[in-house]
This record gives C-alpha cells, sequence and structure tokens, in this order.
C-alpha cells in the first residue's frame, strides 16, 4: 500500500532540490546582460549544473545498491541550494560555474536515493508513485523561473539567497523524518536481492534493453535542457519579448509538463510503461520539428502544450522502466534515469548555443529535432521487461 505521507514528503524534497536547476535558465539573461557572456558561455552553465551530476549520480546510485544511505536526500538538498544561492554573490564567471556545478553535485547526491525511497513507499502503484515523486522536481522546474524573475527584479541577483533558505528548510525536514523512520525500513546491504513486495526472487539485469532505454533518455534529456534553455532565449531573440515574458513561456510549458507527468503515471499503471513512452516519443518528432518555424507569438504558446505532454508525460515510466530492466540495481537505474534527464542533456547544451551563436537561435532548435527522432527509434525499439508488466 502506498504511503502517501511519504510520497508527499519526498516529492516536497525533489521540489526543493530542483527548484534550484529550474532558476538556472531564467537567470542566464540577467548574467548575459550584467556581465556580458556569450549564448555558448551561458549555455555552458547549464553543463556546470549537469557535467559532476553525469559521472556522480550513477555512482551514488551504485553506492547506494550496496549500501542505502537516506540521509544522502537532505545533504542532497542542501548542496543544491546552497550551490545556486551562492551565484548571485559571484562575479567571476568561473567562480559562478564553480558554484552552478555544486548545485549540480547536490542533485546527483538526492536523485538515486530519492527514487528508491519513492519506490519503497509507493507499494504496487510505483508508476503513481514515481509520478508524484517526479511532479515534485518537475514543479521546481516550473516555480523555477518566475521564482528567478521575481528575486532578481526584488533583491538584484543576491535575491538568489532565497534558495538556500528553502534548501535548508526543507533538507531539515526530510532528515529529522529519516531519522525516526524504523530501522526495518533500510534495506540489507548483502545477502539475495529480493522483490519488496512479493519476497520472490528478482530477475537477472537486462543490460541490452537498459541501453536502448538509455539512448533514448539521452536524446530526450538533450530536448529538455536545450528548451528549457532556449524558451526564454528565443522569446527574448526572436520575438522580441521581455526578460519576464521569457520565464513565463519557460513556466508555462513546464506547467503542461507537471500536469502531463501526473497523467503520465496514472495511465502507465494501467495500460503499460513501455506503451507510455512509445507515444510520447512518437508525439515529439512533429512538435519539433514545427516549433522553430513558428513566426506567430501565440502559435508558439500553443506548441508548448504539445511540447510539455511529449517530453514529461513518461518521466515516472522511464524510471519504472530502468528499474525493471535492473532490477537487482535499482539505486544505480535511478541515477541514470533520473540522472541523465537533467545532465548528459546539459553536455549537448554547449553545442547547441555554438550553434546559436553562429547560426541563431532558430538553427539551435531545428538541431533538436534530430533528438527527437533518434530517441523515438530507441523507444520502440525497447523488448518488455521480463517482470510481468502491461504493454
Amino acid at each position: 500500500m502506498m504511503n502517501k505521507k511519504n510520497i508527499l514528503l519526498v516529492s516536497l524534497s525533489h521540489l526543493a532540490c530542483d527548484v534550484n536547476g529550474g532558476t538556472l535558465p531564467a537567470l542566464l539573461p540577467f548574467l548575459i546582460s550584467d556581465y556580458g557572456f556569450s549564448y555558448s558561455a551561458a549555455a555552458s552553465l547549464m553543463l556546470a549544473y549537469s557535467s559532476l551530476s553525469s559521472i556522480i549520480q550513477p555512482l551514488f546510485g551504485f553506492l547506494s545498491d550496496r549500501i542505502s544511505k537516506p540521509w544522502f536526500i537532505p545533504a542532497g538538498i542542501l548542496l543544491a541550494g546552497l550551490g545556486m544561492s551562492s551565484v548571485g554573490f559571484l562575479q567571476s564567471y568561473w567562480a559562478i560555474f564553480a558554484a552552478v556545478a555544486l548545485s549540480g553535485t547536490g542533485a546527483a547526491l538526492f536523485h538515486p536515493e530519492g527514487a528508491r525511497f519513492a519506490s519503497k513507499v509507493s507499494g504496487s502503484a510505483q508508476g503513481t508513485g514515481l509520478s508524484i515523486f517526479s511532479v515534485g522536481g518537475n514543479t521546481g522546474y516550473v516555480l523555477g523561473p518566475m521564482l528567478a524573475v521575481a528575486l532578481v527584479h526584488a533583491f538584484g541577483l543576491r535575491g538568489t539567497s532565497v534558495l538556500a533558505l528553502v534548501a535548508a528548510s526543507m533538507a531539515s525536514l526530510m532528515f529529522i523524518r529519516i531519522v525516526r523512520m524504523p530501522l526495518e525500513n533500510h534495506e540489507p546491504s548483502g545477502g539475495q536481492v529480493r522483490d519488496a513486495a512479493s519476497g520472490s526472487s528478482l530477475p537477472d539485469n537486462n543490460w541490452k534493453e537498459f541501453s536502448k532505454l538509455t539512448v533514448s533518455i539521452i536524446c530526450r534529456s538533450a530536448l529538455m535542457v536545450g528548451f528549457s534553455t532556449f524558451i526564454p532565449l528565443y522569446w527574448i531573440g526572436h520575438f522580441g519579448q521581455s526578460e519576464a515574458s521569457g520565464a513565463f513561456a519557460l513556466t508555462l510549458y513546464g506547467a503542461f509538463g507537471v500536469f502531463s507527468n501526473i497523467l503520465g503515471g496514472v495511465l502507465s499503471d494501467h495500460f503499460g510503461y513501455r506503451r507510455i513512452v512509445r507515444i510520447s516519443h512518437a508525439a515529439l518528432v512533429p512538435v519539433a520539428i514545427m516549433f522553430p518555424f513558428v513566426e506567430n507569438l501565440y502559435a508558439a504558446y500553443a506548441l508548448l502544450i504539445p511540447l510539455g505532454f511529449a517530453l514529461y508525460a513518461p518521466f515516472s515510466s522511464i524510471v519504472v522502466l530502468g528499474q525493471r530492466y535492473l532490477a537487482r540495481n535499482i539505486g544505480f537505474a535511478s541515477g541514470i534515469t533520473l540522472g541523465l534527464a537533467t545532465t548528459m542533456g546539459g553536455i549537448v547544451a554547449p553545442l547547441l548555443g555554438k550553434i546559436a551563436d553562429t547560426w541563431g537561435l532558430g538553427a539551435a532548435l531545428q538541431t533538436m529535432s534530430v533528438f527527437a527522432i533518434l530517441g523515438t527509434i530507441f523507444a520502440f525499439l525497447l523488448a518488455s521487461p521480463s517482470r510481468n508488466l502491461t504493454e
């Protein structure tokens, strides 16, 4: 049976962690304006947030498979908040780069153990439970842009200090909850690996199918980071809108994503995780191709609806599939599926920024359709996990 109190708490923790990543794209125009950073330099800050995470998060996940470390959850929240809050107090590009990288490391520490915690307390409704967990993170990304703009307009760049207060408060609540949890909730580090719900032995890891899923995730993450980076810049540079309008467009896109995340999680428990992943990827291709060629501002706003659905609806399904393909290493699987969603895409961001500097923002957005097509191909190549799942 799902423990609703614990699911809600870890979802709010996810929000407090990922709100820091959500503020970063909205802070980029202010950093460009105040410090004269180029598009490629600004996009590289997305890499700073994600580069260490892409390496460390799976390692943290592997460690949590060996020895469960619930305190990774509050520690990750705290590091993520402290790193991003310090951005407003720094002027050197490389100091800002390091602070953002520290925030990304905090996110890497949080996600594998957070997903393990959410999976453990979700009972048999893993799709719904993990969608609630991931909605917390998505909501953080949605609130981040508007929060960043509000803080900068009210207090200047030093308004980012509020992020440290949010992180410290939520980390304290989560730490208290973990300390109060009974010892039997902590998983053993050795012995035969068994299903927590049924007590039966788990199947062997299916690395072949997990590899296909990973390629699909990398493509999707490139799109998520690319659109998160360039939507506000596109609204400002292409449509001539204000920084606040760019942040609003990013928030609107994320809001549709949050709704789609919940919908996708509920549907996946009824119709199958793999099916939701395939449908979402297939819907993404025409939207990604059309988006850079829309000249009407209101039409661009309208495309944010299917874009948010296609990118966010499969979120929990991807995590569950990864955990089913690597049933004996769900921490590592969570580190890959959740980590790559915000990390490997960041590695592509500087390349997209270079394309934007050379050929314009439209060219960078056109390039992203290649990732949509490739991700869809690998989504349709996925086989069903060995465990008994609906298709």
